[in-house]
């Protein structure tokens, strides 16, 4: 197995993304995403799904048609009109999920044989009509690894260029996924392997960012972590994860913050204040040491600067923890001329008013506060 080598993103924004509930994207929002996705540099994107109609098919050859630098693919059913459907789109590559697990075979009136034996029927039509053809082993955390490693081991010797992994209902830790993947390259070393991870227990990311250290080569992710039900691993959080601690800096980071928030509006799918990478907190102090540390060294007391992704670099809130170094600072870049025997009670105040009204203190009225002090 080749050790650290290059990551491949796949983002799944415009496909299960889009399929989170009441998400809906014009051909215009799917268009400037694919855009916005190629411009930052992502390998891959994974388009939509072309069963589900003319319009899709539509949308996705005119992002085919745009010669964007990104590979454009698809995903489909183990079934064979579907694979044919999507010749329609003139994408470069598909993607064929395979359910495995009895729980999803079940519900869905199939077994695992009738899976097994269609393999190598689906994997020649869509080779015969695509560059790039892989599969996924749905579900593959709760088939069981005897049926996992036979599914594998088809896949393997009918020569696909890829095999996902996809934790469909978000079940696996990050130590669990590593194991799996250490035993799968042990016995197939140079599989090329892509971990697509959901984040129902809240580990999405982690479990991509395991897969990959642990020797994946591919990770599928969306913007935002947009997806069914808890979402997905979330684009924003790898790629900064990948820059930042294991330096693939492959990936121009500076539209970051604008992809996620244009994602974030047109799903109508508003972003949490204390989300990683993308919420309004995630590079604000309020504390009185971090606050003045910031002042001296942005990163004293956060991951890397803001102006990395295309937001603010940092920036002090005003409140019950504040301290005297930023409300200083404050005061100085407003051209206040500051009397030092007024500063303590100044800070009464504003810690006053922050438990009074619970929230932060604006810096109108933290100026105003001050000038009325006799």
């Amino acid at each position: 197995m080749e050790a650290m080598k290059n990551i491949h993103i796949i983002d799944s924004t415009l496909r299960d993304g889009e399929q989170a509930p009441g998400v809906v994207f014009s051909e215009k929002e799917k268009i400037h995403i694919a855009q916005m996705l190629d411009e930052i540099g992502i390998d891959e994107i994974e388009a939509g799904t072309p069963a589900m109609g003319e319009t899709e098919c539509h949308i996705i050859r005119h992002i085919a048609e745009m010669n964007l630098r990104a590979r454009i693919s698809v995903w489909s059913r183990a079934v064979k009109q579907d694979i044919l459907t999507a010749v329609k789109t003139e994408a470069q590559g598909i993607h064929i999920a395979f359910p495995l697990s009895d729980i999803q075979l079940t519900s869905m009136n199939k077994d695992w044989e009738m899976m097994r034996d269609s393999l190598p029927e689906m994997v020649e039509v869509a080779k015969y009509y695509f560059d790039y053809v892989s599969v996924g082993a749905q579900d593959a955390s709760r088939c069981g690894i005897e049926r996992l490693f036979e599914f594998i081991g088809i896949a393997e010797e009918l020569n696909v260029s890829r095999i996902r992994l996809a934790d469909t209902v978000g079940i696996f830790t990050p130590l669990g996924i590593m194991d799996l993947i250490k035993k799968i390259l042990n016995l197939y070393p140079h599989l090329n392997i892509d971990f697509h991870g959901h984040n129902d227990l809240g580990m999405a990311t982690a479990n991509a960012i395991t897969a990959w250290q642990s020797g994946a080569s591919t990770l599928s992710v969306t913007v935002n972590g947009l997806g069914e039900r808890a979402g997905n691993s979330a684009l924003e959080e790898v790629v900064m994860t990948m820059l930042l601690t294991e330096k693939q800096n492959k990936y121009s980071t500076s539209t970051l913050y604008s992809l996620c928030e244009y994602v974030s509006i047109v799903s109508k799918r508003p972003i949490s204040v204390g989300k990683a990478i993308s919420g309004n907190m995630a590079f604000s102090h309020e504390s009185g040491i971090h606050a003045k540390s910031s002042l001296i060294n942005t990163n004293a007391f956060q991951a890397f600067d803001g102006e990395l992704i295309g937001r603010e670099s940092s920036r002090n809130l005003f409140g019950k923890h504040s301290g005297k170094g930023a409300v200083i600072d404050f005061l100085d870049k407003q051209h206040v001329a500051i009397d030092n025997t007024k500063i303590d009670r100044l800070m009464a105040i504003i810690h006053q008013m922050a438990q009074t009204y619970r929230r932060n203190i604006y810096g109108t009225e933290i100026i105003a506060a001050y000038w009325a002090l006799k």
